[in-house]
């Protein structure tokens, strides 16, 4: 039995693909089965079965993937304890986040983090919210990224910067020109939202709700490019984090307002499991997206 047999078949079962884990690891999709193939002999047990749409994973595999997992963990933990007697920051970091995040609060600091510790592979993967949170419960990441942080077992939360929420429109709409809009005035706009488990649109249900706003749901979508899209060509106006449509009021292809009398905050964390500990180089991130990330992204984006 080798590591990479375990790190394979680990990863078959959080990504249940084995395209998916063929590329993550580098190799080719045969590789992957003919590696698998040769654990299940060793172990004398059948792990999965493979179907047309997806992996099932038998139950002496849920087993093996239990102690498999503790095991890559523990050989991570050792890997990382002799590198630290070393004094080097050399390793690996998981990072699973939203999107939103990913794409506009995290380049600044990660850009940063990548200049003092070049030796650090840092494998990033975008995600929902709460695929951000299973990720980190069944050990696919080491940290993760979430906006509207929300206390869960085994998940330790560190904030580190709070966005603010503005609302957008293009051009063509009759908000369009002004710097402010109060919240009655949004009452029965056509209107572009995020589906409903994103957090940021369970958010902006509940300050609507406090104020007794209804607005007109013209489209529901979990990607915020999209719906920048849909705001663009004039199918509502939209409520979204103001880093990521700075681009966008620069060239004029949307327009951002504040809300009246309201400051709209969206608090972002970085969250990790609980009693799983911190190797360096993932230490090292924390620290610096706590202690610095809110100057770095402020600085980035002035």
């Amino acid at each position: 039995m080798e590591l990479d047999q375990l790190r394979l078949f680990v990863d078959l079962v959080r990504e249940q693909s084995f395209t998916r884990v063929a590329a993550r690891n580098f190799v080719t999709q045969p590789a992957v089965s003919l590696s698998l193939q040769k654990l299940e002999e060793e172990l004398g047990a059948r792990l999965f079965e493979r179907t047309t749409r997806k992996v099932l994973v038998t139950e002496e595999g849920k087993v093996v993937y239990e102690y498999a997992r503790d095991i890559l963990e523990r050989v991570e933990e050792l890997r990382s304890v002799l590198r630290e007697r070393q004094d080097q920051v050399v390793g690996t970091i998981r990072l699973s986040t939203v999107h939103s995040v990913g794409l506009y609060e995290l380049p600044a600091p990660l850009k940063e983090f990548i200049r003092r510790y070049p030796q650090v592979h840092l494998h990033i993967d975008y995600k929902l919210s709460e695929q951000v949170y299973r990720a980190i419960q069944d050990g696919g990441a080491d940290l993760g990224l979430v906006a509207y942080p929300e206390e869960r077992r085994g998940i330790v939360t560190f904030p580190f910067l709070e966005d603010e929420l503005v609302i957008i429109c293009n051009q063509e709409s009759p908000l369009a020109g002004r710097a402010e809009v109060s919240l009655p005035e949004l009452d029965g706009q056509a209107f572009v939202a995020f589906e409903p488990e994103i957090p940021t649109r369970r958010a902006v249900d509940a300050l609507f709700a406090q104020h007794s706003v209804r607005v007109r749901i013209r489209m529901q979508c979990d990607n915020i490019e999209i719906l920048k899209k849909m705001v663009e060509v004039g199918l509502g106006i939209s409520f979204v984090p103001l880093l990521a449509v700075r681009e966008e009021a620069r060239t004029g292809a949307l327009h951002v307002l504040r809300v009246c009398n309201h400051s709209v905050r969206r608090p972002l964390a970085i969250i990790h499991r609980q009693g799983k500990a911190l190797s360096r180089p993932q230490q090292a991130f924390l620290d610096l997206l706590t202690q610095e990330g809110a100057a770095l992204i402020s600085e980035a984006t002035a």
